[in-house]
C-alpha cells in the first residue's frame, strides 16, 4: 500500500520531473558561465543590447517579480487551484532563507560597484551590494513553478517558464544583477516552489472554507500594497496596478461565479 507521499508524488510526477528539469538546467547553464567565462560575464553585452528598448518595458517585466505583485498574481488561479497560495507561502520559507542567507552573508557587489556609471543602462534605484542571488527572478520562479506544477501540459508550463527568463532578463536590463544571480534564483525558486506545492498537496492545505478565506486575505493585501509602492520603479508603477487590479477584477467574477453555483446548484 502506497503512503501519502508515495501518492502525492505518483499525481503530480509529470509536472515535478518537468519542474527539477528546468530548473537543472538553469543552475547547470550558471555553472558553465561561471567556470567558464567567470562571475560578471555577460552583464555588459545585455545590458547594453537593453538600452536600445523603451526603460518602461524592462521596469514592467522586474516589477512581474515584485513580491507584492507576484503574490496579487496568484488571484487569477487561485480558484482553479487551491494549493496555490498555501504552496506560495511554504516555498517563500526556503526561497526567503537562501536568498536573503547569501545576500546578507556575501554581500556580493552588484554591477553598479563594479563598472563605471557610463558604462551601465541604469534604470530605477541605485543597488549596489546583493547582487547573488537575484530576488526578483527567485519570487517569479517561485510563482511560474507554481503554476508548472498546477498545469496539465507542456504549453502552460513552458508559458510559466517564460515569466522567469523575462523577469531574470530584466534585471540585467535594469542594471542590477549579473546573468549568473539571475540562473540561481531561478532555478532555486523553481525547486522551492516544487516543495511548497507537494507539501501542500500532501496535506491537503487550504481546503477549509475558514482557511480558504484566511488565505485569499493575503493576495488582496497584497494588492492594497501594490498601490502604495512602486519599489524603486515608477515609470513602472501604472504597469503594476493595472495588472493587479486586472488580478482582482478577475477573483471578484470567479468569486461570484462561485457563489451563484453554489445557490442555484449548477455546475
Amino acid at each position: 500500500m502506497q503512503t501519502n507521499w508515495q501518492q502525492t508524488w505518483q499525481t503530480h510526477k509529470p509536472s515535478t520531473i518537468w519542474l527539477i528539469k528546468a530548473s537543472g538546467v538553469l543552475l547547470l547553464l550558471a555553472l558553465i558561465i561561471a567556470v567558464v567565462f567567470g562571475y560578471h560575464a555577460g552583464f555588459l553585452t545585455l545590458n547594453q543590447f537593453g538600452a536600445r528598448f523603451s526603460d518602461v518595458i524592462w521596469a514592467a517585466m522586474t516589477m512581474l517579480g515584485d513580491t507584492y505583485l507576484a503574490i496579487a498574481l496568484l488571484l487569477f488561479f487561485i480558484f482553479k487551484d487551491k494549493l496555490l497560495m498555501p504552496a506560495m507561502l511554504i516555498a517563500s520559507i526556503p526561497a526567503t532563507i537562501f536568498a536573503q542567507g547569501f545576500k546578507r552573508g556575501l554581500a556580493v557587489d552588484r554591477p553598479p560597484r563594479i563598472f563605471e556609471p557610463e558604462q551601465i543602462n541604469q534604470i530605477g534605484r541605485v543597488l549596489e551590494v546583493g547582487s547573488f542571488p537575484s530576488g526578483h527572478t527567485m519570487t517569479a520562479a517561485v510563482l511560474a513553478g507554481l503554476l508548472i506544477m498546477s498545469a496539465k501540459n507542456n504549453i502552460l508550463r513552458t508559458l510559466a517558464l517564460t515569466l522567469v527568463i523575462l523577469v531574470g532578463i530584466s534585471r540585467v536590463m535594469v542594471g542590477v544583477h549579473f546573468p549568473i544571480d539571475t540562473l540561481v534564483g531561478g532555478g532555486v525558486g523553481l525547486l522551492a516552489a516544487g516543495f511548497g506545492y507537494l507539501v501542500a498537496a500532501r496535506f491537503n492545505l487550504g481546503q477549509h472554507k475558514i482557511s480558504q478565506f484566511i488565505l485569499f486575505c493575503v493576495p488582496l493585501y497584497a494588492v492594497f500594497r501594490i498601490f502604495m509602492h512602486h519599489n524603486g520603479y515608477p515609470n513602472a508603477h501604472d504597469f503594476a496596478i493595472l495588472v493587479a487590479c486586472l488580478a482582482l477584477a478577475t477573483f471578484f467574477i470567479q468569486l461570484a461565479c462561485h457563489l451563484y453555483q453554489n445557490q442555484t446548484g449548477k455546475p
